[in-house]
């Protein structure tokens, strides 16, 4: 595997008021927005608040705000909310509010109740509205700062069966790039080396934020947090449930840590646009840093898509954790990489975004924690966030924040691939071969079969999996190869004990995981 680093340290893109605002926006056809309640915001057809400047394009949830926990514990500023709402025709639905607060972080799920006239909820319409009362009194800007759209994230895989999801490869290049396909893979596994035998003590732990994983795989054992095996892949049930907690009871649930299919009451029968994206990264993590383990963590539903508030929980949830274990909380067992291959571009015209997913990585970062973020295919240069985080000044000790673009097989950067001064750096992520759930049920049957002759023969199946491997192309799958890297590199820091959490112990880790990966870099 390649990786290639930028020739200058990534930074923030200028303000260009000539920038197509609607560049790199996913193209998500109307049944999946649907699906998730959401909405495609258009710079030329939304209304602004007075002096309001023209926003970019993004996606969000119509029916959702996020809300700054320090708006939601002051009743004085939620009265004022109020009463902005009503000149519209909205109320709060107090009941729906969250009573906790979680890691100081912003809050999701402001449910904004009925509407008191005919009309749709529209939750730009309303954040615009709270803005204008402004100037009439009714609230103040500490308000409406406090509120945020809800993004619809999307996964930055390409090829495949695809329900319209950005970076299809096969439409969108002429073919150049082959769709998700099951293959068959020849060579071994890398060996793991026994726990007892690893001079640092504990393995590096990967948390990759994705569909989740198979059950169960040839290629890799997985086991429960806390169960006492040193399994490579390990699933969260307690974060999960936190999440399920957190979220949309409207909404189509992530109530098992496993990677499933979508249920949609499509009589296709097709195999769901990015079902085995979280395994197919597991298994990439497998063949590059055997001695790692990955906790996974179900955030992405299985058409691609990952809603802003769940992303930011469980990562709030990830840096609690990393905080407890700074405080000597013997059941902490903090993560020391976070990959991340999802993002989505902001609606901020001059690309500053704020909010708690943004604050969310960040403060992992300043924990120590390095997060990997995707780049995004959309061959765009317009920033995509949270890997676009990258340019961001995080203080002195910070962890960085990695922005992965994706490389062709050659070496070349690929077409698909998001690209700009914000990128840290490129790995392959064109034609990968991993690890797939092994399924072969889906409709696309083979165009012939039958005995023919004294056996029974049938031409290519394109969704059956029962091999357990898969050809796919992506930036999600290049940000993992830089996490293995970071990974196996921690390995070799000589004399690491990655059961040191101190702050210095990381952080020298860290540095020479850093240099190292640099010193391998092409």
């Amino acid at each position: 595997m390649k990786i290639s680093f930028a020739d200058t340290p990534p930074s923030k893109p200028k303000p260009d008021p000539r920038r197509d605002r609607s560049a790199g926006v996913p193209e998500l056809p109307a049944h999946v927005l649907d699906r998730h309640r959401a909405r495609v915001l258009r710079p030329g057809d939304v209304p602004l608040a007075a002096g309001a400047p023209t926003p970019g394009g993004t996606v969000y949830r119509y029916q959702r705000l996020l809300m700054c926990d320090k708006l939601l514990a002051d009743d004085g500023k939620l009265s004022e909310l109020d009463a902005a709402l009503a000149v519209q025709g909205y109320r709060l639905n107090r009941g729906r509010i969250p009573q906790r607060r979680a890691s100081r972080m912003y809050r999701a799920q402001l449910n904004l109740g009925e509407r008191a006239t005919p009309g749709t909820v529209d939750a730009w319409r309303i954040m615009q509205g709270v803005q204008s009362a402004i100037d009439g009194g009714r609230c103040g800007k500490e308000v409406a700062g406090g509120l945020h759209l809800e993004h619809l994230l999307v996964a930055a895989k390409g090829g495949g069966p695809s329900e319209g999801v950005p970076g299809e490869g096969s439409k969108r290049w002429g073919n150049t790039y082959p769709s998700r396909m099951p293959v068959e893979f020849a060579a071994p596994m890398p060996s793991r080396t026994p726990l007892e035998r690893l001079s640092t003590k504990r393995r590096p732990v990967i948390a990759v934020l994705d569909t989740g994983v198979a059950p169960s795989h040839p290629a890799f054992e997985v086991g429960d947090r806390g169960d006492g095996r040193d399994a490579f892949v390990v699933v969260d049930r307690g974060l999960q449930q936190a999440i399920v907690d957190e979220s949309d009871p409207e909404a189509p649930p992530l109530d098992e840590p496993w990677d499933a299919l979508v249920t949609d009451g499509s009589l296709m029968g097709d195999v769901s646009s990015h079902f085995g994206h979280g395994t197919f990264i597991a298994g990439l993590v497998r063949q590059l840093a055997p001695d790692a383990q990955v906790r996974s963590i179900r955030v992405m539903h299985n058409d691609g898509l990952v809603y802003e508030h769940e992303a930011m929980h469980a990562l709030s949830l990830l840096a609690d954790e990393v905080e407890r274990a700074r405080a000597d909380d013997d059941t902490a067992e903090p993560v020391d990489i976070v990959c991340l291959s999802f993002g989505f571009v902001d609606e901020n015209p001059y690309d500053q975004p704020s909010g708690g997913l943004m604050r969310a990585v960040k403060r992992l970062a300043r924990l120590g924690v390095p997060v990997v973020a995707s780049a995004g295919n959309q061959s765009t240069d317009r920033p995509f966030y949270p890997a676009a985080l990258a340019a961001e000044e995080l203080g002195e000790g910070a962890a960085p924040i990695m922005s992965v673009g994706a490389l062709n097989p050659n070496g070349t950067v690929a077409m698909f691939s998001n690209d700009g001064d914000w990128l840290t750096c490129y790995a392959t992520g064109a034609a990968m071969i991993s690890t797939f759930p092994t399924y072969g049920s889906g409709a696309r049957n083979p165009s012939r079969g039958g005995m023919l002759g004294p056996r029974y023969r049938e031409s290519y199946d394109v969704d059956d999996f029962t091999s357990g491997w898969a050809l796919w192309t992506g930036t999600s799958f290049a940000a993992p190869v830089v996490a293995s890297a970071l990974a196996s590199a921690m390995l070799e820091v000589p004399g690491a004990d990655l059961t040191d959490r101190s702050t210095t112990a990381t952080a020298t880790r860290l540095t020479g995981a850093i240099e190292q990966v640099k010193r391998n870099a092409t």
